[in-house]
């Protein structure tokens, strides 16, 4: 008996519903191979994903940071469309962004960075990754697309060779992986992370590392101005300023390559400033809080500096993490010598997170200054000299809907940065380039190939050792638009 046409479609439709569903669970099983969960206490979702995967669950989440992790999903979703839409266009290579993207959800633990970091660092590296594909500001688009992945490190910043290992999975004969960026902040894992990727010859681009331990380290490259860098910009002002002549050095004993840097920095290149023998604390680290005494030594031995007769303290060299701030804060707002005032001199790409103390610094008549990547606070509003590529890079991610509110920490500038440098040195290479084909264009991304950033044109000589140069290093104050002593003809810091 012949089967009726209507039987025959029926039978035809349940076998392609049911080929759809094979390939949609095979690609969740895939997707899940490439993530896992840290497990107790911290319970995050870590591994690698086009954007697919949702690191962040909202579900629970009081209602702020519920906010924020809706905000974060939401870019993921673009980040997947951009991604398909590039796989559709023809020749592709791949990109890795390496970081913390989610933190802790144990009770009063600290992360590696915040939430709102994490979804300033994403409109960043989303806002570079649309202008890749879609214009030639950073090489030629049409030669070759740019896939983005995104690899959560866990707020413990550790995830070690398994997660390293699933990042170089990624990688296919046509779509090969040409570099990894991002790489979060410098902390002990994150030197690991480089010498392990470096020995496998992946080229990398750092945000926010400033660690000098990580300069010049294989296949490392960094938009990020070193710690040395940092304290010359910081040098630079205090020369200018010539006001404050007698400081201190405060630093975090922690095994902690950004702090250990710093002060090894403020020791060489500020030695002339320095009166008096360096004060040392033990700081939070992301798996042990600080304590509320943690600068009671400290503050008593800055107001005994403040009545030396010789050479009377005027201000603190702080290498230590905006983790630790609050307490420092509040520490000198109760000091015993709080009639005179200080100044504070600090580096980070991040420190203007530390505005929420300002009301302890002002009572405690305390000014703090410090050096950083970028100036997401001035720059939007024209009230200072902005690099020529900062507004173009504004345009781009406001089209997106990304307030300029949330440029002040750096992260988005920082994170467009990286990616933007990684793209100009796949442009300049074979059509479809190796890891090793990007690797060797660095050292040609100066004069006319020198990557134009939200932070400047960024320049990476031979000689430089992976740092940038010729771009400006702000100097900002917390709570004021001009910092206390700058000069109105003050020319910025320019790393060399």
């Amino acid at each position: 008996m012949a089967t009726s046409p209507s039987k025959r479609l029926l039978a035809l439709l349940v076998g392609v519903v049911a080929i759809v569903v094979l390939i949609v669970a095979w690609r969740v099983v895939s997707d899940r191979r490439q993530t896992w969960s840290s497990g107790d206490p911290h319970n995050e979702l870590l591994g690698v994903t086009d954007g697919g995967v949702l690191f962040n669950d909202p579900a629970g989440a009081p209602g702020a940071k519920r906010a924020v992790m809706e905000r974060i999903n939401r870019i993921h979703g673009k980040i997947q469309q951009e991604n398909q839409r590039v796989a559709r266009q023809g020749a592709y290579v791949k990109a890795v962004l390496l970081m913390p993207l989610t933190v802790s959800n144990a009770e009063n633990t600290l992360s590696a960075i915040t939430l709102e970091q994490i979804e300033h660092a994403l409109q960043g590296t989303y806002t570079a990754l649309v202008r890749a594909n879609t214009t030639t500001v950073f090489g030629d688009y049409r030669q070759v697309g740019l896939q983005l992945l995104l690899a959560n490190q866990g707020s413990r910043q550790d995830a070690g060779d398994r997660l390293l290992g699933k990042v170089l999975e990624v990688s296919e004969e046509e779509h090969p992986l040409v570099g990894v960026l991002g790489l979060g902040s410098s902390v002990p894992s994150t030197e690991s992370a480089v010498r392990w990727l470096g020995a496998r010859r992946i080229p990398m681009v750092s945000a926010i590392t400033s660690a000098d331990s990580l300069t010049g380290l294989p296949m490392f490259w960094s938009v990020s101005p070193s710690n040395i860098q940092y304290v010359k910009a910081l040098r630079h002002y205090l020369d200018t300023r010539k006001t404050l002549k007698s400081a201190i050095v405060v630093y975090d004993r922690n095994r902690d390559p950004y702090t250990n840097s710093l002060f090894t920095a403020f020791r060489n290149e500020l030695s002339g400033y320095v009166k008096f023998p360096d004060l040392s604390y033990v700081g939070a680290t992301i798996d042990q809080s600080g304590t509320p005494n943690l600068f009671a030594a400290v503050v008593t031995n800055l107001c005994t500096a403040v009545n030396s007769r010789q050479n009377p303290l005027d201000t603190v060299l702080y290498a230590g993490r905006g983790a630790d701030f609050a307490y420092f804060a509040q520490a000198l707002k109760t000091r015993s010598c709080v009639g005179t005032p200080l100044t504070v001199l600090a580096a980070a790409t991040g420190f203007a997170s530390t505005d929420p103390y300002t009301k302890d610094l002002e009572e405690g008549n305390v000014s703090v200054i410090y050096a950083t990547s970028g100036d997401g606070e001035d720059w939007p509003k024209e009230r200072s000299d902005p690099p020529d590529g900062f507004g173009f890079f504004q345009t781009a991610y406001r089209g997106h809907g990304f307030p300029s509110d949330d440029l002040k920490d750096g992260m988005a500038m920082a994170h467009h940065d990286a990616l933007a440098v990684l793209a100009v040195a796949a442009r300049l290479g074979p059509p479809v380039p190796k890891p090793a084909d990007v690797a060797a264009q660095f050292g040609n991304l100066v004069l006319a190939y020198a990557a134009r950033g939200a932070s400047g044109d960024l320049s990476f000589p031979t000689m430089a050792l992976g740092r940038a140069v010729g771009r400006v290093i702000p100097i900002k104050q917390i709570a004021r638009d001009v910092p206390q002593g700058l000069p109105a003809n003050f020319e910025p810091y320019r790393t060399t």
